[in-house]
């Protein structure tokens, strides 16, 4: 009986230990280091304005097709109103992540999340 026991202690033991290293890189990863971000917003092929998305600001691009108000609250952005007849840029709703984006084909407005340099 002894020798069953020192088998279940070393197993228990290995079984400890392989869970151990399992969980280890939750503990010691690094952390995620968050970017700074901003809106790049673009009439055309000109780009028009860069704005941060750690700020708080209402504004209004206006193009020679037409009006867009944006709209920057809690780190993300979207456009408020728009005089387009369909509004698929108002629909789309607030954007934060780096690579996505908002179009106003009428307005040929383009408003894309770009990592800060």
């Amino acid at each position: 009986m002894p020798s069953s026991s020192r088998k279940s202690k070393a197993s228990g033991l290995l079984i400890a230990a392989l869970a151990a290293l399992a969980l280890m890189p939750l503990f010691f990863a690094p952390g995620k280091t968050s970017t700074a971000r901003e809106a790049v917003i673009a009439v055309g092929d000109e780009i028009v304005r860069r704005v941060p998305l750690d700020r708080e600001e209402e504004f209004d691009i206006a193009t020679p097709y037409g009006k867009n108000h944006v709209v920057i609250r809690k780190g993300a952005i979207h456009v408020g109103d728009a005089d387009c007849p369909a509004k698929i840029c108002v629909r789309r709703g607030a954007i934060s992540e780096v690579g996505e984006a908002i179009a106003c084909l009428p307005h040929k407005l383009l408003i894309e999340i770009k990592e800060m340099k």
